[in-house]
This record gives C-alpha cells, structure tokens and sequence, in this order.
C-alpha cells in the first residue's frame, strides 16, 4: 500500500501472525503480561524461551489483541455454554467501581475530590453460581467465577455484564441477586438489564452509613450512648428491621435531623426494599458484595495500581479484557478462539 507505506502478506494470514510474531510465542507473551509489568513479562518470556523481546514488543503485542479480546469479552464465538451453569439455581451478579492511576493527558473532564483527579474510574463486575450448605449458609461454588471490567461509561459497563450472564446461562436461573452498594450508576445497571433479579443492597455498606447518621444527630463518637445505639440499630439492620430504626428516628428525634443526618436518613429510605436481610438469611442467600470488591483489587489492582504505574486510556483498554479473562480461567479458551479457522501449513524445507 503505497499511500500507508505498509505491506500485506496473504500467506502471514494462513499462518495467523500476530505482528511478526507466530501465536504460540504472542499467547506465551501474553500470559506474562496479564499478570506483571511488561519489563518484568520481557525478561520472564525471554529467560524461559532464549529469545529476547522488549516491553515495547509485549506492549506492542498487547494492543494487537485488543480488538479481538474485546469481541470475546462481549460474548462473539465464545463456543458451547458451560454444563454447570445450565443447571445452576442461584447466580450472583455484582459490580462496584474502582480508581486506575492515569496520565495526565487522560483525566482531561474526571472530576477528583479535591478538584485534581489522579485515577479513572474503572467499572468492574462479576457473576458466580451460589448455593447453600447444610446449615442453610451461601456458598460461592467454585470455579464459577467470572469477570467484566471496562473504562467505559455505565451504559456500556452494562451491556458488558449482561453479555456475559447471557453467555453463561441459556435461560435465567431460577434466582438471580444482583448485590452492590447504594450508587446510582448501579441501580441504573440494574433496572435497565437486570430487572428479573432481586436487588440486594451489600449489608457492609449499608452498616457504614449509620456512623454519619449518628454524627449528623449530634451523638457524641464513644458515648454510653453511641455505644448502645450503634449496636442496637446496627442488629435491626442486619435482622432486616431498618424500618424500625427508621420510624424511631423520624419519631422521636426529628428535629436534631441536621442536613447530614437528613442525608443518611433518606439513603436509607431510598433503599429499604434491598434491606429484607432477615429474608435473604432464610433463603440462604448472599448478603454482602465481598467477592467484587476483592476483585477489584485482585483483578484491577494488583496489575494496574503497582507502584509508579500511570496508564494511558488506550494501553488500559488493550489489557483490561485480557486481565479479567485470565481472572476468569478463559485464556486459553480465548487462544483457541483465535486459532479456530487457522488450518496447519505444511513449508517443504
């Protein structure tokens, strides 16, 4: 192509070259990549096959799969649906955000708190088969865990969700609870692809909430009666009596219900119908959104927020879907994706 200065080699196609490499050696620099720095995944692929690459070329390779991994993430050819999940009677759906260190050219428009933002938020979410124990507990049954996760805006992030629920499960489960915490963009997801599933509110966050309610009444951190309220209201919430709690307040302490207090206040009210814990415990049913918050970190953080690192908007694009992916036990079914159309080639020596 004379006007891009660049050329194509039909017989590269046949061979399914990824850049100048073939894909044995890309998919071996990837698994490197997905879970360390890419100086350290050079150093890592060139020691094990006595063949030096750079981090620029692992970079490099990284950005040439973002197209395909990206279609894979979102459900195209992903192949048959797993047995398990066709017989699965409780699923879990969670999300929660998460801050990425970015360049400064990248944070032009994100708002920070204190008006200088230093991370872009990026939407994680996650869906696993639940059951119960002997003992009527939720369980999280194993290998069973997927994940999702995108810079892209709530809309997106959503469709990005249903798309792999949807891969999973041929029909919806008997019960599907969608748990997180109490943010908007959350009960967007919900009601716009999740409105079959029953929405819990994440019983640790809704805890977190009384501290600035108690504050906003003026009672004083550490007092007999601090101590005695926080404990007392703190059983109602988790018995599913926030209502209770509730009317009590709106009783007999309406008038010290400062701007503070009256915030919290109506944060509760907002979200009494995903506060039925009592309910939930009897159904042996999950409460709290632990497995997506430590899958921020583990997913997110421990590739994306190592020390020094400052990521640019299209290298988190390139990587997110082929970290999450790997946290999700499918790269190598994403390896074979790739390949499935290749055919062998036979070269005379």
């Amino acid at each position: 192509n004379e006007d891009s200065r660049r050329g194509h080699y039909p017989f590269d196609d046949r061979l399914g070259l990824i850049g100048r490499d073939t894909p044995a050696a890309a998919n071996e620099m990837i698994r490197s990549a997905v879970d360390h720095p890419y100086k350290v995944a050079a150093e890592t692929f060139s020691r094990n096959h006595a063949f030096r690459v750079s981090a620029d070329t692992i970079r490099e390779i990284v950005g040439l799969y973002r197209g395909r991994s990206s279609a894979f993430v979102k459900g195209v050819g992903t192949g048959e649906r797993d047995e398990a999940d066709a017989r699965a009677e409780i699923v879990c759906v969670m999300g929660d955000g998460t801050g990425m260190p970015m360049r400064r050219g990248c944070l032009r428009g994100v708002k920070g708190k204190d008006g200088r933002a230093k991370t872009r938020e990026v939407k994680a979410g996650t869906i696993f088969v639940a059951s119960k124990t002997r003992e009527n507990e939720p369980h999280r049954d194993l290998d069973t865990t997927t994940y999702v996760a995108t810079t892209h805006r709530t809309e997106k992030f959503g469709k990005l969700v249903r798309a792999e629920f949807d891969r999973r499960f041929g029909q919806v489960p008997e019960t599907t609870l969608y748990i997180t915490d109490g943010s908007r963009w959350l009960q967007t997801v919900w009601r716009n692809h999740f409105p079959f599933a029953t929405p819990i509110l994440d019983v640790y966050h809704a805890l977190e909430h009384l501290k600035p309610m108690m504050l906003g009444l003026g009672i004083r951190e550490g007092s007999k009666e601090w101590k005695y309220r926080h404990h007392y209201w703190s059983e109602c919430i988790k018995a599913g009596k926030a209502r209770n709690v509730l009317d009590y307040i709106w009783k007999n302490m309406r008038a010290r219900l400062g701007k503070d207090a009256m915030r919290e206040y109506r944060y509760y009210r907002g979200n009494l119908g995903r506060m039925k814990y009592d309910e939930y415990r009897r159904n042996g049913w999950f409460i709290g959104s632990g497995v997506i918050e430590s899958g921020c970190k583990t997913v997110i953080g421990q590739r994306f927020k190592q020390s020094g690192m400052f990521w640019s908007l299209k290298g988190a694009k390139a990587l997110l879907p082929l970290r999450t992916l790997h946290k999700s036990n499918r790269l190598e079914e994403f390896f074979a994706y790739l390949v499935r159309d290749l055919r062998q080639v036979d070269c005379a020596a």
